[in-house]
């Protein structure tokens, strides 16, 4: 399994460390869309309340998880308010596995899905954010191998199935998830203006860019996704 050429490590890297995005997550060390629907009311409180979504997705919540795809470790740190974090476990042998809007980029998902069915114990969980996306476009960057552009939520759940995977829930989170991301970053700069910690100047540019961003993300994204299935005992 590997990561197309625009989604290296070096390249994700300098985006989640740029002072921009610092700022917006609240040197949280989040980089994800975040759970809106619960009420949160910034950017930090919906991506804490997305971990713990996915939290609450994984029946067995006393063994060993593996976080993939975690950035730079925030959603890791808030696992550790429900999970140990010893080092000391065997390889290839996990009670749960989570991974936040990383398995779209993975070439290919459907590898990852085998591998995360590979390393999981008889009766483990998966917990996935993940999204569906219509147009080719990330393809065509090399973001979203072309494999991963599945058509529909019935797709998805088949190709669980096809991995291994039995008790397949897929809800479409598009709303409470990339619709309150985007809505938040587009008023981002407004309130950071109107709370002393941005000028008029430069928050005029910011609301820009932040909307920009955002209708990029709402067109680009077809459908959010929280996943949940397990391992057959």
């Amino acid at each position: 399994m590997t990561v197309r050429w625009s989604m290296r490590p070096s390249t994700y890297d300098r985006m989640m460390r740029g002072s921009n995005q610092r700022r917006y997550y609240g040197d949280s060390g989040y980089f994800n869309f975040g759970y809106w629907g619960a009420g949160a009311k910034s950017q930090r409180e919906a991506s804490d309340a997305l971990v713990d979504r996915m939290v609450a997705r994984i029946a067995d919540k006393t063994g060993r998880i593996l976080d993939v795809a975690c950035g730079l470790g925030a959603s890791t740190k808030r696992l550790t308010q429900t999970y140990a974090t010893k080092l000391d476990f065997p390889h290839d042998h996990f009670d749960a596995v989570i991974c936040i809007e990383g398995a779209c980029h993975f070439d290919t998902r459907d590898e990852f899905l085998k591998e995360a069915h590979r390393v999981l114990k008889p009766g483990g969980s998966l917990a996935m954010a993940d999204m569906l996306f219509p147009i080719t476009i990330l393809s065509d960057f090399g973001q979203v191998p072309r494999a991963n552009l599945l058509p529909s939520i019935a797709e998805y759940g088949t190709r669980l199935a096809a991995a291994g995977f039995v008790s397949i829930e897929v809800t479409d989170a598009t709303d409470d998830c990339l619709g309150g991301f985007c809505a938040n970053l587009a008023r981002w700069p407004g309130a950071e203006r109107r709370a002393g910690r941005m000028s008029l100047s430069r928050s005029f540019a910011a609301a820009v860019i932040c909307k920009l961003l955002a209708a990029f993300f709402g067109r680009s994204c077809k459908t959010y996704l929280l996943v949940s299935a397990r391992k057959p005992d």
